[in-house]
């Protein structure tokens, strides 16, 4: 089994308790470092679709960046929601090792990344506008990302995010096992509906218990629960699992 989760905007420099390792698509990250420091802040700002601070930012990661050094591992790099909760500076080597084999992060810049796979800042969303070599990122990267994550018999559970998982669905054969996981909750009038930031949340804590479950059969993720969150087998199918967040107050 092998779990897939998005990026974060927000990142940063740390150190680990492991060393970090080389990305796979190392090669392909240097093309796009190259067309990337071809853009002056305004066209950055321009074809991203931000403010000029974040622009200049972004202009700034890529001039500095240097790929021939190891930079920090993914998983201690990426700093939003979801990586908050799955707080991977208190999990032990034991547990990160376990997640280096058993956890993959979609990005629009290194491609595939394992937890430990050493990353330098960046900002470019697999989603957005830039093009390279005539198309978008998620031409760019083919099926490769896909190649990468699937092999023969694996399960994959998808808790990424659409613009994400987009990187895989073009290319899923009927052999396939790709699980997404739903985290969702009551609206006012019963319908259910996924909120985005409780989502985020959840995928974290959901990978959290992979590492310290040692989780490597999907039916092990049946028994996360968390901030109400729990399996509704009724509501689920082979491919989607739904998790649904009890009303407050209820046992």
């Amino acid at each position: 089994m092998i779990a897939v989760i998005s990026p974060a905007k927000n990142m940063r420099r740390a150190s680990g308790v492991l060393p970090p390792t080389e990305p796979q698509f190392l090669p392909q990250t240097r093309q796009l470092l190259a067309e990337l420091r071809g853009y002056s802040p305004w066209q950055l700002a321009h074809e991203m679709r931000i403010n000029d601070a974040l622009a200049q930012r972004a202009f700034a990661d890529f001039a500095d960046m240097d790929l021939s050094q190891p930079g920090t591992p993914a998983l201690l790099s990426y700093h939003g929601l979801q990586y908050l909760n799955l707080a991977p500076e208190t999990l032990s080597a034991e547990e990160l090792l376990f997640l280096q084999e058993h956890l993959r992060i979609v990005s629009g810049f290194y491609g595939l990344l394992r937890p430990l796979d050493g990353i330098w800042p960046y900002r470019l969303e697999l989603g957005g506008k830039l093009r390279f070599f005539g198309q978008n990122l998620y031409g760019y990267w083919g099926d490769a990302l896909y190649r990468a994550l699937f092999a023969p018999g694996e399960t994959v559970i998808n808790l990424s995010s659409g613009e994400y998982t987009k990187a895989f669905t073009p290319y899923l054969r009927a052999e396939d096992r790709f699980i997404t996981v739903d985290f969702l909750e009551p609206k006012p009038g019963g319908k259910l509906a996924m909120r985005a930031t409780a989502a985020k949340m959840a995928r974290g804590r959901m990978a959290r218990f992979i590492a310290r479950r040692r989780a490597g059969d999907p039916e092990e993720l049946k028994e996360f629960y968390w901030n109400g969150y729990r399996f509704a087998p009724a509501l689920s199918t082979c491919a989607r699992w739904a998790f649904v967040r009890e009303p407050a107050g209820a046992e």
